[in-house]
C-alpha cells in the first residue's frame, strides 16, 4: 500500500510503495556527499522512486532528470514531484540508452545508487549486487558519455566491493577524486565515491562516523575525519 513520507518535514515528501521497494539512508547520504549547486544539471541513473532528485532539488536547486527501467517507480516519482510542486523530469529509460536519448555531454553531475540498497533483505542485496557488478562498466560508460568534460559521477558502492568499481571507473576514464567511508561498527559498510570525467590523479578519503546520514554537507554538523 502506498504511503507518503516526508524528506523535509512540511516541505518535500515522497510516495513509497513497499511492494516496489523503499529507499534507505544510503541515497540520503549520497545527496549530502555530492557537491550539487543551483546551476548544475543532474542525472540520476536508476532513480527508483526518485528520492535523490526530490531531496537534492529541495535542498540545493538545479535541474534534475531521473531515469529507471521500472515504469511503476517512475509513475510514483512523477506523482511525488507534482505533489511537491517540483519540476523534475522522470523517464522510463535504460542507462545504456540514456546517452543517445538525452545527449552526450548534457549533464554536469550524474548520481547513481545501485539497486542492491533498495531491499532490506541481505539475500536479495547479495543477488542484486552480483547482477549489478556485471553491468557496472556499462553504467560507468553511460555516465562518461552523459557528463560534460570535467563533470562528476557520485555513487554509492559496498565498501567490500571497491576493486571492481575502481576498475570500471578506470576503464571509462572516470578518475576517483573523493571517497567517504560510511562505518557500521568497526567496519566500513558503504563507500561514497566521486569520480571526475577525464580527471587526473589524487584521491581524498574521509570517514563518516557510524549512524550519521549526512556527508561533507551534512545538516547534522558531523565533520568527516581525514584518513592519511
Amino acid at each position: 500500500m502506498e504511503r507518503w513520507e516526508w524528506l523535509i518535514e512540511g516541505k518535500t515528501g515522497i510516495l513509497q510503495d513497499p511492494a516496489l521497494g523503499c529507499f534507505t539512508e544510503d541515497p540520503i547520504a549520497l545527496v549530502h556527499f555530492a557537491r550539487i549547486g543551483g546551476k548544475d544539471t543532474v542525472l540520476d541513473l536508476g532513480t527508483g522512486s526518485g528520492v535523490m532528485c526530490l531531496y537534492a532539488e529541495a535542498l540545493y536547486g538545479g535541474a534534475y532528470t531521473g531515469i529507471d527501467v521500472d515504469e511503476a517507480q517512475i509513475v510514483l516519482a512523477r506523482r511525488s514531484a507534482e505533489r511537491n510542486g517540483q519540476t523534475i523530469r522522470f523517464l522510463t529509460l535504460r542507462a545504456e540508452d540514456a546517452p543517445d536519448a538525452l545527449g552526450h555531454g548534457t549533464f554536469t553531475r550524474v548520481l547513481m545508487n545501485p539497486p542492491y540498497f533498495v531491499s532490506g533483505d541481505p539475500g536479495a542485496r547479495a543477488t542484486a549486487r552480483h547482477a549489478d557488478a556485471s553491468q557496472l562498466s556499462d553504467w560507468c560508460r553511460a555516465a562518461f558519455l552523459l557528463l560534460r568534460n570535467g563533470g562528476t559521477l557520485s555513487l554509492c558502492y559496498p565498501a567490500d566491493g571497491l576493486a571492481p568499481l575502481f576498475r570500471a571507473l578506470d576503464e571509462n576514464r572516470l578518475a576517483p577524486k573523493r571517497m567517504q567511508l560510511v562505518m557500521s561498527g568497526q567496519r566500513a559498510r558503504l563507500a561514497l565515491v566521486e569520480a571526475k570525467k577525464l580527471g587526473g590523479d589524487g584521491l581524498m578519503v574521509t570517514v563518516l562516523p557510524d549512524g550519521r546520514p549526512g556527508g561533507d554537507r551534512t545538516p547534522f554538523g558531523t565533520q568527516p575525519k581525514l584518513l592519511v
